[in-house]
Parts: structure tokens; C-alpha cells; sequence
């Protein structure tokens, strides 16, 4: 049964929702967890998915949005908490929209969005079982090396510096963040008092953080160029904390500071990306090595294989995997990446990677890869997935694939193609890469056996 009463209902502080005039309050019982991980009340018609329930809960629920086939929610008051229920341990949860999980214990979160995927891949291709390996999981709760602060710096308004509120555009002041590398985290308290002090901070955009292997980047995003003054305060700040600051204008951009000369990101066997803090990498330093160790070793890539990685970015598998096989060729999007792709490859004495720039998602530009001559090939797309590549990747019968998602709903898509293709799930994992986050990373292996 499900209890219903109208009313004002409050908003919740740092959400911005839209809600019709009257606020409908229901309680209801919460059945499990869908893979973002929300609530899924399946008793409620149309099926209700709820932010903020855990599996087992009886929970108030808003409903704040109703369409033909699937209502949505958020909790409002907990009246049966479940277990695996924990105190957020950040100060400004419940108003930051950087972490939406800290309620939840970290190991239930995996077990349940495992579980989460694993229904809706079986039902998608009408499959009886999957084999699910362990979870690869983050070291520590402190895992972002990487991270983007947003600013107010509005005139007649307290400074913000820190994260967009949830579902919304209003800057939560963070000062302290639990889920920030330690040396990260220790430069917030000075970058808001430096920020305070520049004159022409109403110009700043964002700050970009990086902790690489080697040291720390700071890159302030301009709308215009800083005046002198200002720019030698963040030179003097940049040289105090022994940190690499740069001004980045969108067309051009500044080192005002650069105490390495270049920072590193460790890939495996002794590897290293030469990054900025405007570059992809992945933000968990851990779960990135132990990831690149997994795919390696489900690709089992032999001396005489010419393998093909996909969407390839810096190299983050790409240069590890030329270590074990005859060849790699690597194609990426954008041409920059490729360009500093090579030279890092050409650096550190890898020579047998050929480099492609390519649009991804145009048959042409993937008919012209000839995929058909590889013996096996990675993928590691962005959240839009790779149809058209793994249309051309079933056609051309590859042996084998290592397909990393950031996205269980293009990943799901994706298997299309591939399952008809001839193709079968061999095994499969989640990775913990953003810890109470909705995000959710996978990796399956996917050999082919013969007819779809």
C-alpha cells in the first residue's frame, strides 16, 4: 500500500527542483537499487525511482516528477533505515553536488549496483547468468587527484570557491573537502585567501586542480587577461607552494610558475602521461593502475599480436600494452591528444604505436582502420559509448575485446551489435572509480565464438 497526502513540501537546501504547485508526499517501501544508485519502488505505478532510498527502506518520498511509464523522487524522511545506512562524513553534503552517495556504505553500494547491472544486461539480451569477477575497488576515501572548483565572485556577495550545489548553479564554499587527494585538499584554505586578495578575481571562470606523481598543478580559466599585480600575487603563491600555476585565456595561456618540467601521471610497468590539469585522465590514481592491469590481463596480448586500442587518449593503455605485444595502433579524436601521445610514447623509447587521429563515430573513418587485420582490440569510449565501433568490430571478427564504460546505458547499447555479432561475455566487472558518486565503471571481455 502506498500512503499519500498534498502539501508544500520544502525543498531540500542546495536543490533546485521543480515540483507542481501542490508537493505530493507518499511513503512508500523501497524494492532495490538501479545502477546510478537510486531506489527502485516497483509496488508504486508507474515505477518509482528515489534519491536518497536504499533497498529494504520505507522511506517519505517528494515525487517530483511523474511521466507515463516512470515517476521520480527524492527522500524526505527515513522511517525504516536500512543497515547499510551510514552518517555522511562531509560537512557540506547535503548541498554539494560533488558526492551523492556518502549515505551508504561503500561495499553495499557495489554489491547492490552489481546487482543493478546485472539484471539489466540479462534482460536487455535475454541471458541466464553472467560471470561477474570482484569488484575492483579504491584504496581510500581520499581518492580524487583531480578536480574543477567553481567561483562566485560576484561584487556585493561573499566570496564562493568550491562545488555547484545539486541540481543547480549556485557555488557551495568548500573549504575542506573529505574525497580530495591530502595534498589537494591542503591547498583549498590558500586558495580561497589568494583568491580573496586578486583584484580582478571576478574574471575567473574555474580552478583546475591536478596532484601528479611529481607535484601539484593550479590552472585559473580567465575570461580576460589578469593585471600585473595580481599576477605577481599568484606567482608569489605558485612559488611558496611549489606548484605549477598557469593563466589559461581559451586561445592562449600563461605559466607564471613552473617548478617541474612537466608533471607525470604513472600508467603500469614503470610508465608515465605527460599531463596538464586541462587533461583527461582518469581521477583515481589506485583504481587507474589496477584498471590497466585487469584489461591487460583479460586481453592477454602475446608477442606476435597487432592489437588496436580505441578511443586512446594520452596512452593509458596503449603504452603498457606495446610492451607485450608486436604492434599497437591507437586512434583518438582529437588531434592534440595523438600529437603528445606520440611524442610521450617517442620519449620513453616506445616506437612500435602507430598514431590516428579518426572520428570514432564515422563509418568511413572506421572502415578505413581495417579492423579485420587486428587480433584483438581495446575500447575505452567516453559516456556516448561506441556503436558504430562495435558494429564494424563484429563484422570484422575479432578474436577478442576489452570494452571499458563509463556509461551501463551506452555499455548495455553497445553489447547489441557485439552478442549478435557472434560474440559472448566471457567475464565481467565493475571498478570503483568515483566512490560515492552515481558514477559506475565496467569492463567486460568478449570473445568470439561463432554466429550471433
Amino acid at each position: 500500500m502506498v500512503s499519500i497526502y498534498q502539501g508544500g513540501g520544502k525543498k531540500r537546501s542546495g536543490a533546485k527542483r521543480k515540483s507542481p504547485g501542490n508537493t505530493q508526499t507518499i511513503t512508500v517501501t523501497v524494492d532495490d537499487w538501479e545502477s546510478r544508485g537510486r531506489g527502485v519502488c516497483r509496488t508504486h505505478q508507474p515505477i518509482l525511482f528515489v534519491d536518497g532510498a536504499l533497498p529494504g527502506e520505507t522511506c517519505q518520498v517528494a515525487v517530483t516528477q511523474r511521466k507515463k511509464q516512470v515517476c521520480e523522487g527524492y527522500v524526505t524522511r527515513v522511517l525504516e533505515p536500512a543497515a547499510e545506512r551510514q552518517t555522511p562524513f562531509c560537512a557540506v553534503y547535503s548541498q554539494c553536488g560533488g558526492c551523492q552517495l556518502q549515505h551508504v556504505e561503500r561495499d553495499a553500494a557495489l554489491t547492490w549496483r552489481q546487482a543493478a547491472l546485472d539484471s539489466q544486461i540479462r534482460h536487455k539480451h535475454n541471458l541466464a547468468t553472467l560471470n561477474w569477477v570482484r569488484p575492483v575497488k579504491s584504496h581510500s576515501d581520499q581518492y580524487r587527484r583531480k578536480t574543477r572548483l567553481a567561483i562566485d565572485a560576484r561584487k556585493g556577495k561573499p566570496l564562493a570557491l568550491g562545488f555547484r550545489a545539486r541540481k543547480s548553479d549556485a557555488v557551495v564554499n568548500v573549504t575542506d573537502c573529505p574525497v580530495l587527494e591530502p595534498g589537494l585538499n591542503a591547498m583549498l584554505p590558500p586558495l580561497h585567501q589568494l583568491v580573496e586578495q586578486l583584484n580582478g578575481r571576478a574574471v575567473i571562470g574555474h580552478i583546475s586542480l591536478l596532484r601528479a606523481d611529481n607535484g601539484i598543478g593550479i590552472t585559473l580559466r580567465c575570461t580576460r587577461q589578469l593585471n600585473g599585480h595580481d599576477q605577481e600575487q599568484l606567482t608569489a603563491f605558485a612559488n611558496e607552494h611549489q606548484v605549477t600555476l598557469r593563466l589559461d585565456y581559451g586561445d592562449n595561456s600563461d605559466t607564471l610558475y613552473n617548478p617541474v618540467e612537466e608533471l607525470l601521471c604513472a600508467t603500469a610497468d614503470g610508465l608515465s602521461l605527460s599531463v596538464t590539469t586541462e587533461d583527461f585522465i582518469q581521477v583515481n590514481g589506485d583504481v587507474n593502475l589496477a584498471m590497466i592491469h585487469q584489461a591487460l590481463d583479460w586481453l592477454a596480448p602475446e608477442p606476435h599480436h597487432k592489437v588496436l586500442d580505441l578511443f586512446s587518449g594520452l596512452g593509458n593503455f596503449s603504452l603498457p600494452m606495446a610492451k607485450r605485444c608486436a604492434s599497437v595502433t591507437a586512434v583518438e579524436g582529437v588531434t592534440t591528444m595523438v600529437q603528445r601521445a606520440k611524442k610521450i610514447a617517442h620519449e620513453q623509447g616506445i616506437d612500435n604505436i602507430q598514431w590516428y587521429t579518426a572520428d570514432l563515430s564515422n563509418e568511413a573513418e572506421l572502415a578505413a582502420l581495417a579492423i579485420k587485420k587486428y587480433d584483438k582490440v581495446l575500447l575505452d569510449p567516453s559516456r556516448e559509448g561506441a556503436f558504430e565501433a562495435c558494429q564494424q568490430i563484429a563484422s570484422a571478427r575479432v578474436a577478442s575485446i576489452v570494452y571499458v564504460s563509463c556509461n551501463p546505458a551506452t555499455f548495455n547499447r553497445d553489447l547489441v551489435p557485439l552478442l549478435a555479432g557472434g560474440y559472448r561475455i566471457v567475464k565481467i566487472g565493475i571498478m570503483e572509480m568515483f566512490p560515492y558518486t552515481q558514477h559506475i565503471e565496467s569492463m567486460a571481455l568478449l570473445e568470439r565464438v561463432g554466429k550471433g
